[in-house]
């Protein structure tokens, strides 16, 4: 497990890295489309997935990082509205799904940094979605977290 978290933190600093380099050559501004934006948020959902426990449903078993994603609304009053936003969207229909717009929106607002930071400080939180061993419950994601105030100079 330490071997992935590490490997996952050196993507996640060599996709942030990638992503304000671009963006500060291109003007600031990324679409959707953009390679690079996309490969964030695969690292993203991979540091979120790491070590989560399943939840039982009636399906089987269910990994999703919507529920800790949730919970910021909690820390962070003003995340609700991030949160509402997503549960409004018609066509999001799966927890994974609105775990990605949920992160999409966080980066638009520039608050993703915070709500991340303010979500690995209440570890006795995070412990009810996440092993021990997790990402999100080791130094490592701190330091992703940390690492993310950077992509506040794109647009």
């Amino acid at each position: 497990m330490a071997n992935e978290r590490m490997n996952l933190m050196n993507m996640a600093k060599l996709s942030i890295k990638g992503l304000i380099e671009s963006a500060l050559n291109l003007g600031r501004t990324l679409d959707s489309d953009y390679a690079p934006l996309q490969q964030f948020f695969v690292v993203m959902e991979h540091c979120l997935k790491h070590g989560l426990k399943a939840k039982k449903t009636f399906l089987g078993q269910n990994k999703s990082f919507w529920g800790p994603l949730e919970l910021v609304e909690k820390l962070v009053p003003e995340a609700a509205e991030i949160t509402a936003s997503v549960k409004d969207l018609p066509g999001l229909k799966t927890p994974v799904g609105r775990g990605r717009a949920w992160l999409r929106l966080a980066l638009m607002q520039k608050k993703l940094s915070e709500y991340m930071k303010a979500l690995i400080n209440k570890k006795e939180l995070l412990s009810e979605f996440y092993e021990p061993n997790a990402l999100m419950m080791e130094e490592e994601g701190a330091i992703i977290a940390g690492l993310l105030v950077g992509l506040n100079v794109i647009d």
